[in-house]
């Protein structure tokens, strides 16, 4: 990142900035070792994520601050302000995290946090309550993301997605506005590549319009 870029971007938390210079939103856009970083206030409390959505890369500073979440501004996708996880679609990647400190009456954005493992989410579901079989009908986003939270919240059973599609669940925004532009290369179009699934076991079944899952 060049000078010019930081001083675009915002203060450098690494040096600190006093709260009042925190907007009334609680959110703050400012850079840290070369990132942009999105600082933001929750009551007492400081948090210091990646400055950018996931999905398509929107500024979460002009995003909502919801108790310990921030919304994008975008498409409404919601990422932990404490872990970065997204919590709700259409992010599937979670946001980069640092620690923060508060001393000499500024707040700074110091060391980046270990990246945390997807697959352990606070809402991971009660193996007592669990279905040994899961089957998500359609290929698109929704169905998606329906198999992605299943695996990450720790469902082990059988997933199943029977999709009328002949390719891989895509991103069809992307699909219907950039690539069909020229602006977006093919390989962009897929949520997730076959090896994603074959992974986490999850059954796609692709061209399968009227087919039924197991019994």
């Amino acid at each position: 990142m060049s000078e010019a870029e930081r001083k675009d971007i915002g203060p450098d938390f690494a040096l600190g900035v006093s709260p009042a210079e925190i907007p009334a939103s609680g959110l703050l856009r400012g850079h840290a070792g070369g990132d942009a970083v999105l600082m933001a206030r929750s009551g007492e409390e400081y948090f210091a994520v990646g400055a950018s959505c996931s999905h398509y890369g929107a500024s979460l500073a002009d995003g909502a601050l919801v108790d310990d979440t921030v919304r994008c501004p975008w498409h409404h996708a919601c990422f932990s302000l404490r872990t970065g996880e997204a919590l709700r679609a259409p992010a599937f990647d979670a946001l980069a995290c640092w620690h923060v400190e508060q001393r000499d009456g500024k707040v700074f954005v110091t060391t980046k946090k270990t990246a945390s493992p997807q697959s352990t989410s606070e809402r991971a579901v009660s193996l007592s309550t669990q279905p040994s079989r899961i089957v998500i009908v359609g290929g698109g986003a929704a169905g998606f993301a329906a198999a992605e939270m299943l695996r990450r919240c720790g469902y082990a059973g059988s997933v199943l997605m029977v999709s009328a599609d002949s390719d891989l669940p895509v991103d069809r925004p992307n699909l219907s506005k950039d690539y069909l532009a020229g602006t977006a290369p093919e390989e962009w179009v897929p949520l997730k590549p076959e090896s994603w699934y074959v992974e986490r076991n999850i059954d796609l079944r692709l061209n399968s319009a009227g087919e039924q899952g197991p019994t």
